[in-house]
């Protein structure tokens, strides 16, 4: 798959070679495969010697995806978790983003699309994988407000709004969830993205994140293409 006119050149790096065989099944027909590498020491060799516009790292890889991002020649060159067997736990997910991964991905969902979305600026965030936010991404069950977000506090029934904002529902779903008119979570929303000085929802999501309103969020599948293969998170302030 092209990007532009520029064919998406994709570097995967996992322990396992069968993992790497495998995932290089996955993505031949959609990415331009460049090579497969067992380490990060190989990784940074392939990096520093080859044209790559995405490292697809395995979760599970020894020396950390740390080790890569600080092995790639510059953001040009997208540095993406993949999960292809057990899940790490969540706060070794949220690592992956907050240390200035690009996304993460899993090999249950299409890997492909994700990556070209990925590569041409679609995330500039970081991508979260809905397949992961379906298996084990949890909104907080039980709801302490912080005292406040950049300044103002957000009110229990604001919140109970982003939860459903954060699994990917519409203000009309959210309206029928909470049996409230849809202009009243319209202007929920609209309160939300004012508190937390947020662009869009994605954004919102990703500020509540960081400010402890929500754990990494649950379903976060109707943000990006539209066949829900991920969701952009934007992190920029």
């Amino acid at each position: 798959m092209v990007v532009g006119t520029e064919t998406v050149k994709v570097l995967i790096v996992a322990p396992n070679q069968v993992v790497r065989a495998g995932v290089r099944t996955l993505l031949e027909e959609q990415v331009e495969v460049a090579g497969t590498v067992g380490t990060v020491a190989e990784a940074a060799l392939a990096i520093r010697r080859d044209p790559l516009d995405v490292v697809l790292v395995d979760t599970g890889i020894a020396g950390g995806i740390a080790n890569v991002l600080r092995a790639r020649r510059g953001p040009d060159v997208r540095v993406v978790a993949v999960v292809t067997g057990e899940v790490p736990p969540v706060a070794q997910l949220r690592e992956y983003v907050t240390i200035g991964g690009d996304g993460i991905v899993s090999t249950a969902e299409d890997l492909g699309a994700a990556l070209v979305a990925i590569a041409a600026g679609r995330a500039p965030g970081g991508w979260i994988s809905p397949t992961l936010g379906a298996s084990i991404l949890r909104v907080v069950t039980v709801y302490e407000p912080p005292r406040e977000v950049r300044g103002e506090s957000v009110t229990p029934s604001e919140h109970a709004v982003l939860k459903l904002v954060a699994d990917g529902h519409t203000d009309r779903e959210i309206a029928s969830r909470l049996q409230r008119s849809e202009r009243v979570v319209k202007y929920h929303v609209s309160n939300l993205l004012s508190k937390l000085q947020a662009r869009n929802r994605a954004h919102v999501v990703k500020l509540a994140i960081r400010s402890g309103l929500l754990s990494i969020p649950v379903r976060m599948d109707r943000y990006g293409l539209s066949e829900r293969h991920g969701i952009p998170c934007d992190t920029s302030d």
